[in-house]
């Protein structure tokens, strides 16, 4: 399966000419090749901020090395096919379709590269430092320990987000196909699963913060109300609480059983059905979900019938019926 296709920005059967390319939108390298097959490299590309998405698909074997260290990005490795060989800061490792791999800045690399299919994402390094330290009082240096991201329930997530945005932003009519408020929220979600990743992958002689008081719960607690339309991450929830990422974190696990995350989400559900109710002729489902950030709609009416019993579409006909009632 190939994604972007209506964005292709490149294809050449040269290696100069791909290697050169790739040096402009990747990274500066020396390429060689390296087995009998022809050349070939198919370039498609999307930036959407602070995520790009490219899908890259390489026809042969090629050892390429990275001008110097790794510019100011984080780069994830989400196969379809084939398998590059890594080695960055002296530890090897491989990604292909079973295995997720991602770079930090300021790596050292070399990529041994076998013919190969890539979904390959690009995330604005200081918003993922920033995310990923309120989490932790001390991590070790990026580079000298992300590699291979465990393949965890998040990793999977990350995985089936990171397709399906791929996917929906060619669809005509997709939430996501154009710039934004969906594809805002979208795209913050791919970070914040990208950041829950790393946090999880991180050695164990990272010193996580320390819980928050119940003071400062509430307070996130009445920012996420007072924000239920706005595409805000968990760093922003912590920001405003006055706590770090990973105390609040533990701390909602505490008060209420569930990620702040899965809180906000809850909240977004209950306030879908109070707008459902109050619906005038003319609301849609689709428009109210959309408005709070459900641009999966089929997951959207899944969790909602899980959560009421019942689906979206027969909360709005009560709100339909209530209004002509009223009127």
């Amino acid at each position: 399966m190939g994604f972007l296709g209506t964005h292709r920005i490149f294809a050449s059967g040269d290696l100069d000419e791909g290697a050169e390319f790739a040096g402009q939108v990747w990274e500066r390298n020396r390429s060689v090749k390296v087995d009998h097959l022809r050349y070939g490299i198919r370039w498609n590309q999307l930036d959407m901020g602070n995520v790009g998405f490219s899908y890259i698909e390489h026809d042969c074997a090629v050892d390429l090395t990275a001008e110097g260290p790794l510019s100011d990005h984080f780069r994830l490795f989400l196969h379809e096919g084939g398998s590059i060989r890594h080695r960055v800061a002296g530890n090897i490792f491989h990604s292909h379709p079973a295995n997720a791999v991602i770079h930090a800045p300021g790596s050292d690399l070399h990529l041994d590269i076998s013919p190969f299919k890539l979904l390959l994402l690009t995330v604005d390094g200081d918003l993922v430092k920033s995310s990923v330290e309120q989490r932790f009082r001390k991590l070790p240096e990026f580079a000298n320990w992300l590699n291979v991201l465990p393949d965890t329930a998040r990793v999977q997530a990350l995985r089936s987000m990171a397709k399906w945005m791929a996917g929906e932003v060619e669809r005509p009519g997709s939430p996501v196909a154009e710039a934004g408020k969906s594809r805002l929220y979208a795209e913050r979600l791919l970070v914040s699963l990208i950041v829950d990743c790393i946090s999880e992958a991180s050695p164990e002689t990272s010193e996580p913060v320390r819980h928050v008081s119940q003071v400062q719960v509430r307070s996130a607690e009445e920012w996420i109300d007072a924000h239920l339309t706005d595409p805000i991450t968990i760093e922003e929830i912590a920001a405003a609480s006055g706590a770090g990422v990973r105390s609040l974190q533990l701390s909602f696990k505490r008060v209420h059983g569930c990620s702040p995350h899965e809180f906000l989400a809850r909240r977004r559900l209950e306030e879908a059905r109070r707008k459902l109710l109050a619906a005038s002729p003319g609301s849609t489902v689709t428009g109210i979900a959309m408005d709070l950030g459900f641009f999966e709609l089929g997951r959207f009416a899944e969790r909602y019938r899980r959560h009421f019993g019942e689906t979206p579409s027969a909360t709005l006909a009560q709100g339909e019926g209530r209004h002509r009632l009223s009127h």
